[in-house]
């Protein structure tokens, strides 16, 4: 609600994984997808280095 006079479309996903299958859906020819957490996730992952290999992992496995 917060964004939604700023931004067309809010998804909200379970993971990192299921992040980027979303993102690869929506996104057309010629768009940058960016990893851009809005919180910590320490429950999630062991470091912010360990966040970014998880998502480029996800999206290799596309």
């Amino acid at each position: 609600q917060t964004f939604g006079n700023v931004v067309d479309l809010i998804v909200e996903t379970a993971g990192a994984e299921e992040a980027v299958k979303v993102a690869y859906k929506i996104a057309e020819k010629g768009d940058t997808v960016l990893l851009s957490p809005a919180c910590a996730s320490f429950d999630l992952f062991e470091n912010y280095e360990d966040r970014g290999n998880k998502f480029k992992e996800a999206v290799r496995g596309l």
